[in-house]
């Protein structure tokens, strides 16, 4: 078993509803990161979400490469979303359990990157419990090992599959064989429940997007790429820190 962390980017579209339901039925409590810009225009998928079991955190409000905007503009960028998440777990009749930021692009913030590290600790902000997590899991992705002392939430393993659009050579295929890289081959059918063990500790963190333009190339890319990930015997931690 390995047991890991699943993290979903860019929520929430309106398909959100359907990960949702996928994610409940099996068992799954994710960590979604929201892009302010949809929530803002999807709050009943946000409070579905919560009352399904998931974890909402933020993502910035308009999703800047943070290298690329001023430290007053990141720290308005998190702070605007920060307010459409009270507002969704206010909806939601549910107490936030913790504050959590990922940077989109995993942009850091250039020059900018202590400060806002600074930032995010000053505010209350935490990552994912990742004692348990290698400096050789992050550097997968080519994260350094100072990443287990940051604030932010980063990944061990990244699908790639928001890479699939058309005139793109990506596929979903491709997401698959970057499954069976990290992972190994297939070694059992997909469980009835995906949970790890109570008290289980994660080593990896999974990223994934919610993306309508995906679904439109590759119909089912989530729940196909997933049951990839479980059918190797990956089972999913709850959020902790």
């Amino acid at each position: 078993m390995i047991p890991a962390y699943l993290t979903i980017d860019d929520v929430p579209t309106m398909r959100n509803g359907k990960i949702v339901d996928y994610l409940f039925a099996k068992q799954i409590k994710a960590t979604m990161f929201c892009w302010g810009e949809f929530l803002e225009k999807n709050f009943e998928g946000a409070v579905y979400a919560l009352q399904h079991g998931m974890i909402l955190q933020n993502h910035s409000y308009s999703h800047p490469h943070f290298s690329e905007i001023t430290f007053e503009q990141a720290c308005a960028e998190i702070e605007k979303n920060e307010e459409l998440i009270k507002k969704a777990y206010s909806l939601a009749n549910i107490e936030r359990p913790f504050k959590m930021f990922r940077f989109p692009y995993g942009d850091q913030g250039g020059e900018n990157a202590e400060k806002i590290q600074n930032y995010l600790r000053q505010n209350g902000f935490v990552t994912l419990a990742n004692s348990h997590i290698s400096p050789k899991s992050y550097a997968r992705c080519g994260i350094g090992a100072e990443q287990l002392k940051k604030v932010d939430t980063m990944w061990t393993f990244d699908f790639q599959e928001y890479c699939i659009r058309p005139g793109n050579d990506f596929t979903i295929e491709n997401s698959l064989a970057n499954v069976q890289f990290a992972f190994g081959d297939v070694v059992k059918t997909v469980p009835d429940d995906c949970r790890a063990p109570e008290g289980t500790e994660a080593e990896e963190i999974i990223i994934i997007h919610d993306h309508v333009e995906t679904e439109e190339n590759a119909a089912g890319y989530f729940e196909r790429l997933i049951d990839e990930l479980l059918k190797r015997d990956i089972l999913f931690v709850p959020p902790a820190v």
